[in-house]
C-alpha cells in the first residue's frame, strides 16, 4: 500500500476519534488518497496540508470535518481563476469531500439504497452521467472502481463543460471512452449561442408571442454583442456534450440521471427511457415507449414508494386523499407502514422526489406528443401518478409542486390545481415561489370565470 508518510501518521493519530468507515468506503477513501500521493510523488506541484488532512478525517469517519476542509481547499486552492490544484489532485479531492459531505447530511442507509439501485439497472462497461451531487459522489464512491470503470464508467453531467475537467477524465480513462476534445466542446458552445441569439431576436421581433428565452437565461446585446450570463448557458452546452458522447461510443449504452430538465433537451427526451431510479438513453428515439418498459416503472415506484412512505397510490386515488397523505407524511403519521428514518431525512427526501419527478416530466413530455389517443392516455395516466408520487415523497420539494401544477394546468384542470396549491400552502406557508404560483393559478380561474 503506498501512503505518504505524513498521512500515515495524521490517520493513526486521528483514527480513534470516531467511528471508521465501512469497509467499502474506506477503500475508496483510501484509493483516492493512494491516487493523489502518486500524482505528486514524481516532482507534481506540492500538495497542501489542509488535503492530507481532510484525507485523514476521511479515514476516520469525520464528515463534519471533511466538509469544513473541502470548503477552505475549494476557497484557497481552486475558486475562480486560482486553479492551484492539478486535475488529477482537484477532482479526487473533490469526489471524497462531496460523498463525505453527503454522508455527514443524509442518513447513508438511504445513500446506499440509491447506489444499490443504479447499480442493478446499468449494465458493466456502459456509461452514466450523475447529473446531481448525489448522482456524481455516491456512484464514484461505491463502484468497484472508478478508474478501471467497475462496474461502469461515470462522468459528471454538469461539469462537461470545463475544460480542466476534460483533462482529468481524458487521463481517467485513458481511451476506454471516447471524449470530446476542446474543439467539440467549441462546436457545441457555438451551437447554443447561435440557437439562443435565434430566441432572443425573435422575442425582440414579437414581443406578443410565447416567449423563447428560457428563464433563467439572461441575454442583452452591449455594443452590438450578445452577453448571455447564468447558468442556462452552462446546462445547455452539458446537454450537447452528453449528446456528443453517446455518439462517440456506440458501443457502450448510456444511462443518466437527469438534472436541470431543459426544453433544449428536447433531442434528448425522445430517447429517454425509465430504468429503476434513473433512466437509459437510447440512440433511436423510441416512439411511443413500450409497454413493458410503462409497466415496470409503474411497478418499480409503486415498491419503493411502499417501502419508504408505506403508502401505493393508484390511478383511482383522489385528489384530496393525495393532499391529505401529504399533510400525515409531513408530522406524526398514525400507523405510519413505511420507513420512519426516511420521514426524518428531509434531504434523502427531496433527492427520491426529485428522481420520481424526473420521470413525470418524461411522461408529460410525451403527452403532447402522442401519435394516438389511447397514448396520451397512457402518458396522462402515467405523468400524473410520477407527479403524486413525488409529491408524497416530499411534499415540500419545489421541484414536485411546480411540475404537478404545470400537469395540472397543461391538462385545463385549474380547480384541480387550485385545490393542490392550497394544501401545499399549508405544508409550507412561507415558500414565496408556491405563493405565487396560488396568486398566478387564482388568475387564471378568475379568468375563466370571466370567459364562459
Amino acid at each position: 500500500m503506498i501512503l505518504a508518510a505524513t498521512l500515515g501518521a495524521l490517520v493513526g493519530a486521528r483514527a480513534a476519534e470516531a467511528a471508521q468507515p465501512d469497509a467499502d468506503i474506506a477503500r475508496f477513501i483510501t484509493a483516492k488518497s493512494n491516487q493523489v500521493y502518486l500524482a505528486t510523488r514524481d516532482g507534481g506541484a506540492p500538495v497542501p496540508p489542509e488535503v492530507w488532512k481532510m484525507f485523514t478525517a476521511a479515514s476516520s469517519g469525520d464528515w463534519k470535518s471533511v466538509t469544513n476542509l473541502l470548503q477552505d481547499i475549494t476557497a484557497n486552492d481552486h475558486s475562480g481563476a486560482m486553479h492551484r490544484l492539478a486535475p488529477e489532485i482537484w477532482f479526487r479531492v473533490q469526489d471524497v469531500g462531496g460523498f463525505c459531505g453527503l454522508i455527514s447530511s443524509n442518513n447513508l442507509k438511504f445513500i446506499r439504497l440509491f447506489a444499490e439501485e443504479v447499480f442493478k439497472v446499468v449494465p458493466p462497461g456502459s456509461i452514466y452521467f450523475g447529473g446531481s451531487d448525489p448522482g456524481r459522489f455516491i456512484i464514484t464512491a461505491l463502484s468497484r472502481s472508478q478508474e478501471e470503470g467497475q462496474p461502469f464508467f461515470t462522468l459528471a453531467q454538469s461539469q462537461l463543460v470545463d475544460s480542466v475537467y476534460l483533462t482529468y477524465i481524458h487521463r481517467l480513462y485513458r481511451q476506454q471512452v471516447k471524449l470530446p476534445d476542446q474543439t467539440m466542446v467549441n462546436e457545441a458552445y457555438q451551437e447554443y449561442t447561435a440557437d439562443a441569439r435565434q430566441r432572443f431576436e425573435h422575442d425582440q421581433q414579437f414581443p406578443d408571442e410565447p416567449k423563447q428565452v428560457f428563464s433563467g437565461e439572461d441575454i442583452r446585446m452591449v455594443n452590438g454583442q450578445m452577453q448571455i450570463t447564468g447558468q442556462v448557458p452552462f446546462i445547455v452546452i452539458n446537454g450537447l456534450l452528453v449528446r456528443d458522447i453517446v455518439r462517440l461510443n456506440p458501443e457502450r449504452e448510456c444511462y443518466i440521471e437527469e438534472n436541470f430538465p431543459l426544453p433544449k433537451w428536447e433531442w434528448m427526451y425522445p430517447s429517454l427511457e425509465p430504468a429503476g431510479p434513473i433512466f437509459k438513453l437510447r440512440r433511436t428515439p423510441l416512439e411511443p415507449l413500450y409497454e413493458e418498459t410503462v409497466r415496470n416503472d409503474r411497478e418499480y415506484w409503486q415498491r419503493l414508494t411502499r417501502r419508504l412512505i408505506g403508502l401505493v397510490v393508484h390511478d383511482e386515488t383522489d385528489l384530496a386523499e393525495v393532499c391529505a397523505s401529504a399533510q400525515e407524511l409531513s408530522g406524526k403519521s398514525k400507523d405510519f407502514q413505511g420507513d420512519p428514518d426516511f420521514l426524518q431525512d428531509e434531504n434523502v427526501r427531496r433527492t427520491f422526489s426529485r428522481l420520481r419527478s424526473a420521470g413525470a416530466g418524461i411522461y408529460t413530455w410525451r403527452v403532447s406528443r402522442a401519435k394516438s389517443s389511447s397514448e396520451r392516455r397512457q402518458m396522462v395516466r402515467e405523468a400524473e401518478l410520477a407527479c403524486r408520487q413525488a409529491y408524497l415523497l416530499c411534499p415540500k420539494n419545489p421541484e414536485a409542486v411546480a411540475r404537478y401544477l404545470m400537469f395540472l394546468i397543461s391538462e385545463h384542470r385549474i380547480e384541480d390545481a387550485q385545490k393542490f396549491i392550497t394544501a401545499a400552502l399549508k405544508l409550507n406557508p412561507d415558500d414565496q415561489t408556491e405563493k405565487d404560483w396560488a396568486r398566478y393559478i387564482r388568475q387564471m380561474s378568475d379568468w375563466e370565470k370571466n370567459h364562459r
